[in-house]
């Protein structure tokens, strides 16, 4: 992501990424905006420093036969995070299996 001045550019950023996916993926499965502190929740001309301060956090996730696709935004120390992540469903299966197998053969 470039540098932007106004902080609230970032969400327009985070918008266009979460309009891409959705066009691709069909809507959210679920979407989340979270405040860890309030106290710009009421002036919206600053919620991109709220991100940028950690005070805000935005989330999407998607879910196909295969993969669950999040996007996030966050921030800390006055700099915007974006994140897309796509991660496996099989891999998350095979994780699960192998943890059942190892409570299994643990010694009792």
């Amino acid at each position: 992501m470039e540098p932007h001045i106004n902080k609230n550019d970032y969400i327009d950023d985070f918008n266009d990424f979460k309009q891409a996916l959705t066009k691709k993926y069909g809507e959210p499965a679920a979407e989340e905006v979270t405040w860890e502190n309030d106290m710009f929740k009421n002036d919206k001309s600053k919620w991109g420093l709220a991100i940028s301060m950690g005070h805000l956090q935005y989330l999407s996730h998607w879910k196909t036969s295969t993969t669950v696709i999040f996007a996030v935004l966050t921030g800390d120390n006055l700099t915007a995070n974006c994140v897309v992540s796509y991660n496996s469903l099989r891999h998350e299966s095979l994780i699960k299996e192998k943890e059942e197998k190892k409570g299994k053969s643990a010694p009792t």
